[in-house]
């Protein structure tokens, strides 16, 4: 491999605080003509747009240059809201120096990973290959025809100019090691989170598989803390809703309280916004203290989905107020006019990392007066600040210690802190906000659907649905043709982008939870037209997988999305869906597909621990016992309530004219008696467990 001193510290880099927005010098760069990038519509390609970088947008015109001067490629992902993305732009690619070398040795092509996750995973694949880890800025250099042959993630202007110079020299001098690394590290990445061939599902253990899975996750897990074990922590609200369900399912409290730990923890720490609601990315720390403040939909959309289920659980009132509260500021800062959501908010303000989300204890005392002492002890706010000379809020002291401390009724104090918390937040928006990416992404909108319905659900409250509908009709007006075929992304009026397997999947799991939710037609409607276009463009017949890209893909390889992270992986997301609905519309196929899928994966699932909680969360839900509440027609009004306590994913609901009683719980081939209190139903639903410890 080709060696350079370029690599990314995440300890040594964490408070830098630079972007693309800080002011220029004489020859600034925006004096420059634009480059190609000024006809795309994407936010975080059109920051790169007056780069003295000869940008190329992806496409054609890029690979021809490079065939026909024979040069290695740049490819460069990263998003708008990254801030490290900005640094390495503020230091490296408006600096006319670097850019002048980026032009004359090498084509150079800006991805936004949000728009072509699949170009994204492919090379961060090869990085992931070749540093052992991965983030963004993602920097790959490739052969004219795509191959990658080196890359990492941030480089400091020394040792990015370094590896310029050293791979064109190389290039020049050794082709064939180039092309030697390429081949290598293409097999590589065709090897990799692939499933050739069908294992048959009678040779598989389900359950065993998930005991083994599940105990493999407890290794991971920080019980004291909350989250997985380490830093940087990322939410993973996959994770949490997994260990949730198989936490009541199995009756393991230790797993239940491990679930409602993090919940608490995330929501009194700093990767938490007090101040407006919504959860920043992840936190650089163990503790969910300092975070990166980038807010992302997706985040937000599967934690208001997390929160609502365990309030079901643990009616803890912290949890109804997240989800209230983080509903309001998606309403708020990221909901586009249409109904539908935008992706993500901005790390940096002015020039400043997280400038927008913090406080000095001086400008707490100038918007508070009289309770600024009272938030300041509450938010853990010091006169030298806690955090680079300023102050990021977490929750230091409940209600009830502050109450004690300055000898006031606990009440009282819940309403100083609560007014406190709106006079900041009026007076922040004052402040200069953070970048808005304005991409309508249909996979991200079909999580804050499917989050927003499951709040519903929940608290019964209707601003929830209607805005799921909202989206829901948005989307399959716009984003949907009639045969199914769906395109990615709206920004700035276009609509444009090949739908990749997460935009069926995530949308489809929506529509299934509107249909269940409203009783219309036309989202299982909706819904089937999805799945069909899903299994004549994606399906692979000799493994019985899901492939991430359509047929006739142009990338150098087709690639299966087979592992989770912080969202779950599409193909799991297929499969769950295809399993609801070979209930919902009586296809026994869709299960035998489900199955097959599963037992596809199951090594995966036996070694994958908490990176493929999609999957188990489906083997759950594919050994629980099918369960049907039938309820007499004048009692429908509490199934409601019914719905709105269980977490159990395989239930139906079935009017019927002829009980002694006014609900009868069967469980598989055995129904309990019947009764008429809708408070029995809800505790043998909770009470079915699974024997697989």
């Amino acid at each position: 491999m080709i060696n350079t001193t370029g690599q990314f510290n995440k300890n040594g880099l964490t408070n830098v605080r630079l972007s693309n927005k800080m002011p220029m010098q004489k020859n600034d760069w925006k004096e420059a003509r634009p480059n190609r990038l000024v006809r795309e519509v994407s936010p975080y390609l059109l920051q790169h747009a007056y780069n003295p970088v000869d940008w190329y947008a992806w496409g054609d015109e890029a690979f021809e240059k490079a065939k026909k001067e024979n040069k290695l490629i740049i490819i460069s992902i990263g998003y708008s809201s990254c801030h490290w993305c900005h640094v390495m732009e503020h230091e490296s690619f408006t600096n006319e120096h670097v850019a002048r070398i980026m032009n004359e040795r090498f084509v150079c092509i800006k991805v936004d990973r949000e728009e072509r996750p699949d170009i994204d995973q492919i090379y961060m694949n090869a990085v992931q290959i070749i540093t052992r880890r991965g983030g963004w800025p993602l920097n790959c250099f490739a052969l004219p025809n795509g191959k990658p042959v080196y890359g990492g993630t941030y480089f400091p202007t020394e040792s990015w100019i370094n590896l310029l110079e050293s791979l064109d020299e190389t290039w020049k001098a050794e082709p064939q090691r180039i092309y030697d690394v390429a081949e290598e590290l293409s097999q590589g990445i065709a090897n990799t989170e692939i499933v050739r061939s069908k294992l048959a599902p009678q040779l598989v253990d389900f359950k065993e598989t998930l005991l083994h899975n599940l105990n493999s996750c407890k290794r991971q897990l920080d019980f004291k803390l909350g989250g997985t074990m380490g830093a940087p922590k990322f939410p993973m609200p996959g994770l949490l809703k997994y260990l949730l369900l198989s936490g009541q399912h199995s009756q393991d409290k230790g797993l239940l309280n491990f679930v409602f730990t993090s919940l608490e923890r995330m929501a009194n720490g700093g990767i938490y916004d007090h101040v407006g609601g919504g959860f920043f990315r992840y936190s650089v720390d163990d503790k969910w203290f300092v975070p990166h403040f980038e807010k992302m939909l997706y985040d937000n959309a599967q934690l208001i989905e997390v929160y609502s289920l365990a309030y079901r659980l643990n009616p803890n009132p912290l949890y109804k107020s997240v989800v209230e509260q983080t509903f309001s500021f998606a309403q708020r800062q990221l909901m586009a006019p249409s109904g539908a959501f935008y992706s993500a908010l901005d790390a940096d303000t002015a020039g400043q990392e997280g400038g927008y989300y913090t406080w000095t204890k001086s400008e707490l005392g100038q918007v508070l007066g009289f309770d600024s002492e009272l938030i300041s002890v509450a938010y853990g706010i010091t006169p030298n600040g806690n955090w680079e000379n300023t102050n990021i809020l977490y929750r230091a002291l409940t209600n009830s210690q502050l109450s004690s401390l300055f000898d006031i009724p606990e009440g009282e104090v819940a309403f100083r802190i609560s007014s406190g918390l709106n006079k900041l937040l009026n007076a922040r928006m004052n402040r200069v906000p953070p970048l808005v990416d304005d991409k309508v992404i249909t996979s991200w909108n079909g999580l804050m659907i499917s989050g927003l319905v499951t709040a519903y659900e929940t608290f019964n409250d209707e601003n929830f649905l209607n805005a799921a509908i909202a989206a829901g009709k948005y989307l399959a007006a716009n984003h949907i043709a009639t045969d199914g075929t769906t395109q990615r992304i709206t920004c700035k009026g276009k609509t444009y982008g090949v739908g990749l397997l997460d935009d069926y999947a995530y949308l489809a799991d929506a529509f299934i939870k509107l249909h269940k939710a409203t009783g219309q037609q036309d989202w299982l409607n909706h819904t089937e037209q999805l799945v069909g276009k899903t299994l004549s463009v994606f399906f692979d017949e000799d493994s019985g997988m899901f492939f991430y890209t359509p047929n006739g893909t142009e990338l150098i390889v087709r690639k299966m999305e087979l592992m989770d992270g912080v969202m779950p992986s599409a193909t799991a997301r297929m499969a769950k869906n295809l399993l609801e609905l070979s209930t919902l519309l009586k296809k026994h196929e869709y299960e035998t597909l489900a199955l097959q899928m599963l037992a596809n994966v199951s090594n995966h699932l036996r070694s994958g621990n908490v990176y493929v909680h999609e999957w188990a969360s489906l083997l759950l839900q594919a050994i629980l016992p099918q369960t049907e509440v039938k309820f007499l027609k004048d009692k429908e009004h509490f199934i409601e309530l019914i719905k709105s306590r269980l977490v159990y994913s395989k239930l139906t609901f079935v009017e019927s004219e002829n009980l002694p009683k006014a609900f009868l719980l069967c469980i598989g081939n055995t129904c309990q008696s019947p009764t008429d209190e809708p408070e029995d139903i809800i505790s043998w639903v909770n009470s079915i467990q699974v024997e697989y410890y």
